[in-house]
């Protein structure tokens, strides 16, 4: 049992590493459903994607061609997150932001993070936060860990038996000093791509 769920765990490291190198984003922003048989759906908003700074350097244009390239035409996301279909990749300007959404199906709502003792409907619906190189922000369900690190506690969230719809945002990076924003570049990217 301890052995499935740490693989599922594993898939949820990759999903979490899926803007990688000097690309990074504020906050991410997770909606799952989830539909009886297991199966559901998803949009998980990147929001405020920026560029870090490399040694110093700012590295924003190569960051933004990777973000183009490797993630919106790319398949970047689906290689790091094979348990998701994705149904669209969109970049979207919001509150003076460069955001990025994905959404997506699933087979299966234990293969992507989620665990339910037994499958059984009375059983809660937990997601495992320990694996995330982010900090919980928000959520709809109960957080059994700290909202710290010296906060003691189990970075897992739970959700009542019988939900079907989840959500939770976290913080990916608190420290913005050394970060470009991408807008700029996504604006001229847009013009040039009328």
């Amino acid at each position: 049992m301890y052995k499935r769920v740490f693989t599922k765990l594993l898939f949820l490291i990759l999903f979490c590493l899926v803007l990688s190198g000097c690309l990074t984003s504020e906050f991410k922003q997770y909606f799952f459903k989830i539909n009886a048989d297991g199966s559901g759906s998803g949009i998980i908003t990147f929001i405020n994607i920026v560029s870090e700074e490399d040694e110093g350097e700012n590295v924003s244009n190569t960051d933004f061609d990777e973000l183009i390239n490797s993630y919106i035409n790319g398949t970047s996301f689906e290689d790091a997150n094979q348990n998701f279909n994705v149904i669209s990749k969109e970049l979207i300007e919001e509150n003076g932001m460069l955001n990025g959404q994905v959404e997506f199906t699933f087979d299966n709502f234990q293969e992507i993070g989620f665990y339910q003792y037994n499958s059984s409907e009375h059983a809660p619906i937990m997601f495992y936060l320990g694996s995330l190189s982010e900090t919980l922000e928000s959520t709809d369900g109960d957080y059994l860990g700290g909202y710290t690190d010296e906060d003691e506690g189990i970075p897992m969230i739970v959700w009542a038996p019988g939900t079907t719809e989840f959500t939770f945002k976290t913080v990916v990076k608190d420290e913005m000093s050394n970060a470009h924003t991408l807008l700029n570049h996504y604006n001229l990217w847009l013009e040039i791509n009328k």
